[in-house]
């Protein structure tokens, strides 16, 4: 499967928003979600805001890059979301890959983060296979309850 990150369209936010997730997962589905609903209607006319399709134009997932800077330091993230019938099959690595590639080639980043909540195990192998370390945690209040995120970070020479 060959993946390629390109420009969102409304249609590609329309399917977002409709996606659902199985058992602990469910954290991640965006149709309960109205901030993250009205971010993706708001995302289509961002530059760094990207659709991930695979090599017959169907859409497999989604990622933004955004600036998350510190104490006048530049830092850039990533965050990225595989459509749900993807996930759990191997796909992860792949699917990093891809955006992590191209979103270099694309913005020039020698430095990228990113968090992901504790939970999610199978994401943090991912990331940790694909070069990320830990770099720090944080709480955050989602829907009422409190959630403990890993920084992780990765650079390039």
């Amino acid at each position: 499967m060959k993946l390629t990150i390109r420009r969102r369209t409304n249609e590609d936010i329309d399917e977002f928003i409709t996606w659902t997730y199985s058992g602990i997962y469910s954290f991640y589905d965006n149709n309960i979600q109205d901030e993250k609903i009205e971010g993706f209607k708001q995302s289509v006319d961002l530059e760094r805001a990207f659709s991930v399709i695979d090599e017959k134009d169907n859409l497999v997932g989604n990622c933004e890059f955004f600036d998350v800077s510190d104490d006048g330091e530049e830092i850039l993230a990533v965050g990225v979301q595989m459509k749900p019938l993807l996930t759990g099959k191997g796909f992860g690595s792949k699917f990093v890959k891809a955006i992590i590639n191209q979103g270099r080639e694309k913005l020039g980043f020698n430095h990228l983060e990113l968090a992901v909540v504790d939970f999610n195990k199978r994401a943090i192998k991912v990331y940790e296979k694909e070069g990320f370390r830990k770099k720090g945690e944080f709480q955050n209040e989602i829907r009422g309850t409190t959630y403990n995120f890993i920084i992780m970070e990765k650079d390039w020479i």
